[in-house]
């Protein structure tokens, strides 16, 4: 009975790791308002930012669930995988910046993070303030590159 936890129970989100999920996320619409509506000379280097960002965020959030299965006594190794395949991912639609279409690589990375949210709210065990934090983090990158979406695909 030792591997059973318990129930977790309702955790309030203290205002300091709001704060540090609001920073995490505050360059998505900065980027994406930048590349969308800012000056000429600035949109490549506003969706070079955003996709940039992106990335750095979806690793993190890999590397969030892998943590979360490190700490388990048996770690389950399906979930291991998926957790690198995020910052794999990441890296990939990364990479494709100037070697495919922008609305594929934005496309790509709007995917890539609601797969992320769905995963993250079906791993047993995590604390119950995360999904709120994951929700968050993953809407405010999605709106934004939803938002650059748009402005690619009329350009």
């Amino acid at each position: 009975m030792d591997d059973v936890r318990s129930v977790p129970r309702a955790e309030s989100i203290p205002a300091g790791l709001w704060a540090i999920a609001l920073l995490a996320l505050s360059p998505f619409p900065v980027a994406a308002l930048l590349y969308c509506f800012g000056p000429a000379d600035l949109m490549r280097a506003a969706l070079t930012g955003l996709l940039g960002w992106s990335a750095v965020v979806l690793a993190f959030l890999g590397g969030v669930r892998w943590g979360l299965e490190t700490r388990e006594p048996s770690p389950r190794l399906t979930r291991q995988a998926f957790s690198a395949m995020c910052a794999v991912a990441a890296w990939v639609v990364l990479l494709a910046h100037n070697r495919a279409p922008d609305t594929w690589i934005l496309g790509g990375f709007i995917a890539a993070f609601l797969i992320q949210w769905l995963f993250d709210h079906q791993t047993p065990d995590t604390p119950s303030r995360y999904p709120m934090l994951s929700t968050t983090l993953t809407a405010g990158a999605c709106v934004s590159l939803a938002l650059a979406l748009e402005k690619a695909m009329s350009s």
